[in-house]
């Protein structure tokens, strides 16, 4: 293969992946972080690549200037990759969503998918065209055999490109530059990929290519030196946030943190979910959520602070004359470092304090690693509605943090609540999570309001609290506090809210959380779309009562549809390929992110690891298509050999959730720890390397019958990639939700078995 022709490859593939992974962390911003929009926006790019591949990518056919064609979409897709970063920062003000407004799934497909139509569409086109030229220049008698080894030469050096744009992405472009420099610079590469490709044209077009490429060239390191990137990356920041003074942006290995600045006060925001305001914070969130606690325990002493604890919390612990640690984790490091470049009175008290210990390590880590125990233990979000977050509201996290506390130790969570009205969704939401504090505390107190206060405690005491005990306990230590006064615990603490909740709590879901089967996330997706996109709320009422068997029966019923159809059409037999290969690209969709929900859940930073997982993903895919490619020659049986490897893809997802579920109890001793995600690279390169395998052996099956090579790689990538974009909604919204890593891993062996049996059955002359 050409060298220049390698280097196109990679470079597409190299740019792909990080405009990818630039746009992803730029919506996930707009989208709050949700994790299902990380299934949904991967879903989306597959897709419309799909398009691109299929029905512009076979239009080569019949072009004549393939390199100038080449040229042109390489053009295009610099230019319109920074025009999607900029549609992501001001989509919500298209859409009419204000900033702070939560997004519903709906607005969220359909705006992620017009940000990633042009860059996803040009892209999935070059892949077609590179594989076309590759053959041209290496095979121009268009040999079956040989068509099917430059298909999956492209797709190995495209693969190359994918991981090495994942790695440098994530270790130096976030950490050392801004979105609009990563894109000018990517876009830069590109067109150093098409200078070097213009060299194959004539005369003529060589020098008009040349010139062109050279002005847009010039643009973009013009944009670079100069001032014009940092220029438009704040103008977008100001779209983002219309009205508002952003006075820090940065994303970090974690996310994205920014700064609101507005009259001496400061917001602090990460993934554009407000975490705090300083100088002054919410005060009866704030108070309420230290004192009914504290009030409740009879001597605090040591109190764990789990994420939210600067700006107003830890100030009102610190008030009770017994404290004398508190251990405060927050993982990121970069929000503290803010909250100390832009201080307040309130925060540089708080963190100055030689009581506070400002930890940066994930909460559940912490717990399972500290040797102390703690009167109390306070979990500062108040609703379970990432995975990240709903680590903290588990069985599996509530377990730990019972053998954490001392005796008569109280762990307090909150969550949405009201006075009025509990809706269908916010009965399941706090159900779920009685539900799960009941199942591992004998005793729980829930404190009714508009934001519901659960204290959990292996004693009896934490029952029988009332406003007269706390009012003593407040007078006894001479708490100088603004809202919490005997005519306001007489108020919240009135039995009348208590039976009024337990009654508006009957029929409630009976379902408990745990890590791997996160009913609280789904719950908490069923309240954000019933607030913000009302008209979805019947569909997430079906998905509660989704189980494995519907799934076995709709996959059986299509499959004998199928089988049907094609014992009536003989030609339809050879559909049994681009179906195997839409089922691998559901399973291989589906490994990324169960690989990726996994890790958050154990771990919970998989933002800094996606581009690592997807690099390993796509290490794996190159590996195995480098591997089939060189072995197509020597061959003898395709058909066997392709049904073999569909066997190995559902053993693999047998084996999966089982190599997880036992490494998950060990994850306390660092070794394992840092084992454990190598573990997660490897399983993600094996899960690639299946999916790689396939490929090339299904392009010279299909070929061998159809000579048409650029129909062929474009049907086939589509079946690849439409297959990722189902696996990626369906799992991302359904079934990682519903029915969790396991229910996940079994759908995914139903539907490689509904098209084993297409392969195994399909006419021999596929052989």
């Amino acid at each position: 293969m050409n060298k220049r022709l390698i280097f196109a490859a990679m470079a597409t593939g190299f740019s792909g992946m990080v405009i990818q992974l630039l746009l992803l962390r730029e919506l996930l911003v707009v989208f709050h972080g949700n994790d299902l929009a990380i299934g949904i926006i991967f879903a989306n790019w597959l897709a419309i690549e799909a398009f691109g591949a299929f029905f512009v990518g076979k239009r080569i056919e019949h072009a004549r200037k393939r390199i100038g064609w080449f040229i042109a979409l390489s053009i295009l897709l610099v230019l319109f990759a920074p025009l999607a970063l900029y549609l992501a920062r001001i989509v919500r003000d298209l859409i009419g969503v204000v900033p702070g407004v939560g997004m519903g799934v709906f607005p969220i497909f359909y705006s992620s998918l017009l940000i990633l139509f042009l860059p996803s569409l040009l892209h999935g086109a070059l892949f077609v065209f590179t594989c076309k030229l590759c053959a041209q220049f290496r095979d121009p008698e268009h040999d079956a055999e040989k068509g099917a080894s430059s298909i999956g030469r492209v797709y190995v050096w495209e693969t190359i490109g994918h991981i090495a744009g994942a790695m440098v992405f994530t270790f130096l472009l976030i950490p050392l530059f801004h979105s609009f420099a990563i894109v000018f610079a990517v876009g830069v590469l590109t067109l150093m990929a098409s200078v070097a490709l213009a060299t194959f044209q004539s005369k003529a077009g060589k020098r008009k290519a040349l010139a062109v490429l050279m002005a847009i060239l010039a643009v973009f390191v013009y944009l670079l030196v100069g001032d014009g990137d940092e220029r438009l990356h704040y103008h977008a920041i100001a779209r983002q946030w219309p009205g508002q003074e952003v006075v820090h942006h940065q994303h970090s290995l974690y996310g994205n943190v920014a700064v609101i600045e507005r009259e001496g006060e400061y917001t602090f925001l990460t993934d554009g979910i407000p975490v705090f305001t300083t100088p002054t914070p919410e005060l009866v969130r704030v108070e309420e959520f230290v004192h009914f606690p504290m009030l409740a325990h009879p001597r605090p002493e040591n109190v764990a602070i789990l994420v939210g604890g600067v700006g107003g919390v830890i100030g009102e612990v610190l008030k009770y004359p017994t404290i004398e640690r508190v251990d405060y984790t927050e993982i990121d490091p970069l929000l503290i470092d803010l909250v100390r470049k832009f201080s307040t009175p309130l925060t540089e008290a708080e963190l100055a304090d030689p009581r506070v210990n400002t930890l940066h390590v994930d909460g559940r880590r912490f717990l399972k690693l500290t040797p102390y125990q703690y009167d109390l233990i306070l979990v500062g979000i108040s609703n379970p509605e990432n995975l990240r977050v709903n680590r903290l509201f588990t069985t599996e996290f509530a377990s730990l943090a019972k053998e954490r506390l001392r005796e008569g130790g109280i762990l307090v969570v909150s969550l949405p609540g009201s006075l009025t009205y509990l809706s269908h969704e916010l009965r399941n939401l706090n159900g779920v999570i009685i539900n799960t504090l009941e199942s591992v505390f004998p005793y729980l107190h829930i404190i009714p309001g508009y934001h519901n206060i659960f204290l959990a405690s292996t004693t009896k005491d934490v029952t029988m609290i009332d406003a007269a005990l706390l009012y003593e306990r407040l007078e006894e230590r001479q708490l100088d506090l603004r809202l919490i006064t005997r005519p306001h615990l007489d108020l919240r603490l009135a039995p009348r809210w208590l039976d009024w909740f337990l009654e508006s709590m009957e029929g409630a879901t009976e379902e408990i959380n745990h890590d791997f089967r996160p009913k609280g996330f789904f719950y908490s997706l069923a309240y954000w779309n019933a607030m913000f996109t009302p008209y979805l709320s019947d569909f997430f009422r079906w998905l509660e009562g989704l189980g494995l068997s519907l799934f076995a029966i709709v996959i059986a019923a299509c499959t004998a549809i199928l089988l049907a159809l094609r014992w009536r059409v003989a030609s339809l037999h050879r559909l049994s390929i681009p179906y195997s290969i839409a089922a691998t690209g559901f399973a291989g969709m589906a490994f990324d992110l169960l690989l990726i929900f996994a890790f958050q859940v154990l771990f919970g930073f998989v933002f800094h690891w996606i581009g690592l997982l997807v690099a390993a993903f796509m290490g794996g895919v190159g590996g195995g298509g480098l591997v089939m490619t060189a072995l197509l020659p020597r061959i003898k049986d395709d058909r066997a050999l392709f049904i073999k490897l569909e066997i190995a893809v559902g053993l693999f997802a047998v084996l999966l959730p089982l190599v997880i579920l036992a490494v998950a109890p060990y994850l306390g001793n660092p070794v394992v720890f840092a084992l454990a995600q190598l573990l997660f690279l490897l399983l993600a390169f094996i899960a690639g390397a299946l999916i790689g395998l396939k490929f090339p052996l299904a392009n010279k099956m299909y070929l061998a019958h159809s000579p048409n090579l650029s129909r062929t790689a474009g049907l086939l990538y589509s079946a690849d990639l439409l297959g990722g974009w189902t696996g990626g909604i369906i799992a991302a919204v359904v079934l990682l939700p519903v029915l969790g890593l396991v229910g996940t891993s079994l759908v995914v062996v139903v539907i490689k078995a509904s098209s084993l049996i297409m392969l195994a059955t399909s006419a021999k002359s596929l052989r």
